[in-house]
């Protein structure tokens, strides 16, 4: 595995990361526009930094392969958002050093659970989450998209 490097989003990745969440939900038809599925990508300072939530970007050889970051929802828990890796480099790591890196960071700041909802059709993505701790805590469905909610309590281990 070649070495990825993460760094905070700035806006200079906006069109990448928009990119990589085009090539990370293929084939999924969620029945929401697609400027308001989008509109946290499109404002991430707004959406992640300006109440405690990170964003960060995941680069290999200077290309933007990951990404991914959580929105704090109250003082001491936070929403995963947005984890996506280069469907041509998944499944190689660096999918756990991207979590890895942002539950680090959350508990840094404070936040002592993480919770979030993926799509019950992606089975290799509900495996990576339970293999990282993460508990199944329900279901629902974003537009029209059945999911499966997770949650886990961070801890200094970490």
């Amino acid at each position: 595995m070649k070495p990825m490097k993460l760094v905070r989003y700035r806006p200079e990745y906006r069109e990448a990361i928009i990119e990589l969440h085009h090539s990370a939900i293929g084939g999924l038809v969620t029945g929401i526009d697609q400027h308001d599925e989008e509109a946290d990508l499109r404002d991430i300072e707004k959406v992640y930094f300006n109440d405690g939530g990170e964003f960060l970007v995941g680069l290999l050889e200077g290309r933007v392969i990951a990404m991914g970051g959580f929105q704090r929802v109250s003082d001491t828990s936070a929403e995963l958002r947005r984890m996506r890796i280069q469907p041509d480099l998944q499944g190689q790591g660096y999918g756990t050093q991207l979590l890895r890196e942002l539950e680090r960071l959350a508990l840094q700041s404070g936040i002592y659970t993480l919770s979030f909802e993926t799509a019950r059709a992606r089975p290799l993505t509900l495996e990576f989450y339970h293999k990282h701790g993460y508990q199944e805590t329900g279901h629902g469905f974003y537009g029209k998209v059945e999911t499966v909610h997770f949650s886990k309590t961070l801890n200094n281990s970490l």
